[in-house]
């Protein structure tokens, strides 16, 4: 008879521990990501260059109770929270927030919410003709973004597609980065900028650069 599952952590939250990606990891080292044994710590959570289809194919969790994400591989760990990384040579301090995009808001909420983590109910944003509903739980120090439709859309697959990580001078990343990235604008967090790195950039992922927040005059 199969025992039954005991979580001993599970006074603990759920958190992100690793996001595997199928890219080069010399394409992030030229954008000015600290690369170690094809492992990127960026805050609290590593980026692993691991055998797949480029983009994020797969993640780990940490803490979290046994869940299904579709077809997105999962594993789980309960190895403890790294220290955070230093801060990178493009100023990345850590990742802001995680997109996970569903066919259908609820069977995301669902998954999470067996995973553990709090998900509040989705609010809609976008065209009343193309009308998606998001919410934003934390992991950690990170938030996922969830976002689905309100009724199921067999067009759409669970997808792990964007990265937002925040950085400690955006000017500077900028700079830093050139034509790789394209004009900063202002973010939908108050008083911060952001930026999205163009397809030169030569990555499988979508990732974004979110500044810290300014001070208004």
């Amino acid at each position: 008879m199969a025992s039954k599952f005991v979580n001993p952590t599970r006074d603990k939250e759920p958190t992100i521990a690793e996001i595997h990606v199928g890219d080069d990891p010399s394409a992030w080292e030229r954008l000015g990501f600290s690369i170690n044994d094809r492992r990127c710590l960026v805050g609290t959570t590593e980026v692993v260059f691991s055998d797949g289809p480029t983009g994020i194919h797969s993640w780990v969790l940490r803490n979290s109770l046994p869940s299904q994400f579709g077809p997105i591989p999962t594993t789980f760990t309960e190895n403890p929270v790294p220290e955070p990384s230093i801060v990178h040579p493009n100023g990345s301090v850590g990742f802001h927030h995680v997109v996970l995009m569903v066919p259908e808001f609820d069977i995301g909420k669902t998954a999470l919410s067996n995973a553990g983590v709090q998900v509040e109910q989705g609010r809609p944003f976008g065209s009343p003709e193309k009308a998606m509903l998001r919410s934003a739980p934390k992991m950690g120090d990170i938030e996922l973004e969830l976002i689905g439709p309100e009724s199921e859309d067999r067009s759409r697959n669970w997808d792990l597609w964007g990265l937002v990580i925040a950085v400690d001078d955006i000017d500077a990343t900028s700079e830093l980065l050139g034509d790789l990235l394209g004009q900063l604008k202002p973010a939908v967090q108050p008083h911060r900028r952001i930026a999205t790195l163009k397809k030169e950039a030569e990555l499988g992922v979508a990732v974004a650069f979110l500044g810290p927040k300014e001070c208004v005059e």
